[in-house]
């Protein structure tokens, strides 16, 4: 650590006078772990690697934003609630970001972002469009709009019609909307 870092560690010590640290390290490679939201973190000075970094900072619920951090980004980690107690403050570099507030909860990476409020999910991918609730999909009732469509008759006078002339068009659509939505 060199002359300068070492001053403003010591400076931010004397400003909060609590027996809180703020440091800075990297990643270990393979420590995050995605299900309590910790992490491990090589200090920046070679000490010991400190673990179990966690990586929310609320604390006591499962609300609050959680910052994924990739292996090998440099981050700045701040003890709270007193020696030995670590939470990310910063990181370089992240891999994905969740944001929970009661019931709703709010997750992106790089190829999507998902919206989940109890049953309702949207999610929007590099490809595709979503929309669910506990019921129902938006994808499955168009589909079967544009199914039901292409099997339309219609009594007539002179008896049962046949299907529409333009049923090509109706199975177009059920295509292109393969290409936009999911179920």
């Amino acid at each position: 650590m060199n002359r300068n870092s070492l001053k403003i560690k010591e400076g931010i010590r004397k400003l909060t006078n609590r027996p809180n640290e703020i440091i800075t390290g990297t990643v270990v490679a393979g420590s995050v772990d995605n299900t309590s939201y910790t992490m491990n973190v090589q200090p920046s000075d070679d000490s010991a690697p400190i673990e179990g970094v966690l990586l929310n900072a609320i604390s006591g619920n499962d609300d609050g934003m959680i910052l994924i951090p990739a292996d090998d980004s440099d981050v700045i980690i701040g003890s709270i609630d007193g020696p030995g107690e670590w939470v990310l403050l910063k990181a370089s570099k992240i891999t994905n970001a969740k944001i929970t507030i009661g019931n709703v909860t709010y997750e992106m990476d790089s190829t999507q972002v998902n919206i989940q409020n109890s049953n309702v999910v949207l999610n929007i991918s590099d490809s595709l469009f979503k929309v669910n609730t506990a019921s129902e999909s938006l994808f499955q009732l168009l589909k079967d709009c544009f199914t039901y469509i292409t099997e339309l008759t219609v009594p007539t006078p002179s008896g049962t019609s046949s299907v529409p002339v333009n049923v090509a068009d109706f199975n177009n659509l059920i295509t292109r909307l393969n290409n936009l939505l999911t179920s």
